[in-house]
């Protein structure tokens, strides 16, 4: 188990069938470029110690951080800026930020309606909030929802060779389409993209053969009555703008397609 040898194997495996395709952070990516404006004032909520996308959106965006990892990759001498704290708790006025983006925080949440309330108060008015964050009914998270924490702690960090710091516990208290919509909407936000989108078998890198059959499981999941499946929920949410509470464009559901790889 997870020799080198099985992980080369399964990257050939990777390479035949998932070459070329976007995946989890790519489909974020493009959703938050679908809505940034030049210019604009941007929160990571939950942005972690390397505040990787605080470092992407720098060159077009005012960004800032906000995470409770104690060490940030910055000096906030000059961008990427970030502050250490509660997402809970935002130490922000009202109506600050044009977009509030968030991934794989949702699901370690206690109190995930009290942090969407917060996303919502922070928002300007027609400010969006964009979020990616694991399925609770993927297999992934059914796996880490049964595991005890130190043995999941121990796998992800041995699988992804990432720290086993970087390998936080997991709730999914908001994580299915329903949930997340109901209690965004709660919020006082309105839905304008909510979808899930499926992934590569990033978890069974180490055995090819459960990797073979991890494709089995994108490829059907992929198909639309499995779609409540599928790896990750994707999703936009914005704040109401002038009286009656309209936002621009109709609230719908985005047609996404793709795949998640991640931590979580």
């Amino acid at each position: 188990m997870f020799t080198a040898k099985d992980r080369e194997k399964c990257e050939q495996i990777y390479d035949r069938y998932y070459r070329g395709r976007k995946f989890h952070d790519s489909l974020y990516r493009d959703m938050i470029r679908k809505y940034l404006l030049p210019g604009q004032r941007v929160l990571d909520a939950g942005c972690g110690r390397y505040l990787r996308f605080c470092k992407e959106l720098s060159d077009t965006a005012s960004v800032v951080g906000i995470d409770l990892d104690s060490v940030l990759e910055t000096d906030n001498q000059a961008a990427p800026f970030a502050i250490r704290g509660d997402v809970s708790r935002l130490p922000f006025p009202s109506g600050h930020f044009d977009m509030v983006i968030s991934r794989s925080v949702v699901e370690h949440l206690e109190e995930p309606a009290k942090v969407f309330q917060e996303f919502a108060r922070v928002l300007k008015p027609g400010g969006r909030a964009i979020i990616i964050t694991p399925n609770k009914y993927d297999y992934v998270s059914v796996i880490a929802a049964l595991t005890p924490y130190k043995v999941h702690r121990s796998l992800v960090s041995k699988i992804f060779q990432v720290s086993e710091d970087d390998v936080f516990p997991t709730l999914y208290r908001a994580n299915t389409l329903s949930a997340i919509r109901r209690i965004l909407t709660a919020a006082g936000l309105v839905q304008k993209e909510l979808d899930t989108i499926n992934h590569y078998p990033a978890y069974l890198m180490f055995s090819p053969m459960l990797f073979r059959i991890g494709i089995l499981y994108e490829r059907i999941t992929s198909l639309a009555p499995f779609r409540s499946l599928r790896g990750s929920i994707l999703c936009v949410f914005q704040k109401p703008t002038g009286s009656g509470g309209l936002v621009e464009g109709n609230a719908q559901n985005g047609g996404l397609r793709g795949q998640r790889v991640g931590v979580s």
